[in-house]
């Protein structure tokens, strides 16, 4: 299921048959064997791939995968999460970058400056990045499923 999330790069729960087929291509297969992968997935014809359709190719049920939403995950000593509702597996990437873009650079602006590039181009999104140090208020909206704080 991991893998589903992290071929779902602005994380819809849809794949869609580009997301794929990317994915597929850098893993080296070719565009022939890509279009099969796809279509063993893609089992109602849509051009798109569902959770559910991902777990019935792979003949696994929402039960054998667990509740993994409500587990309290630890994603770094040095980070806390506050609230999110993006997967876990996005959300250790956006922690990895975040803390090697801060180890890189000595001005904090600057680690902001391409945290918020780096996230743009990995996730095709537009993302808001404020780095902090000590107490902080903040009030911000975003769509469903692209929050992390």
């Amino acid at each position: 299921i991991e893998l589903f999330y992290d071929i779902d790069l602005n994380n819809t729960g849809i794949i869609s048959r580009r997301e794929m087929r990317e994915f597929l291509v850098a893993e080296g297969y070719t565009p022939q064997e890509s279009d099969r992968v796809i279509k063993m997935f893609d089992l109602n014809k849509s051009g798109q791939i569902t959770l559910d359709e991902w777990l019935a190719a792979l003949e696994v049920t929402r039960d054998d995968i667990g509740k993994r939403k409500d587990e309290e995950i630890v994603l770094h000593e040095k980070c806390s999460v506050i609230s999110s509702d993006i997967h876990v597996r996005h959300q250790r990437k956006i922690v990895d970058m975040t803390l090697r873009i801060m180890d890189n650079n000595k001005e904090m602006k600057d680690s902001a400056k391409e945290l918020k590039q780096a996230l743009d181009k990995r996730f095709s999104r537009l993302w808001q990045v404020v780095i902090v140090k000590g107490q902080y208020w903040a009030f911000y909206s975003h769509e469903p499923k692209y929050s992390f704080v």
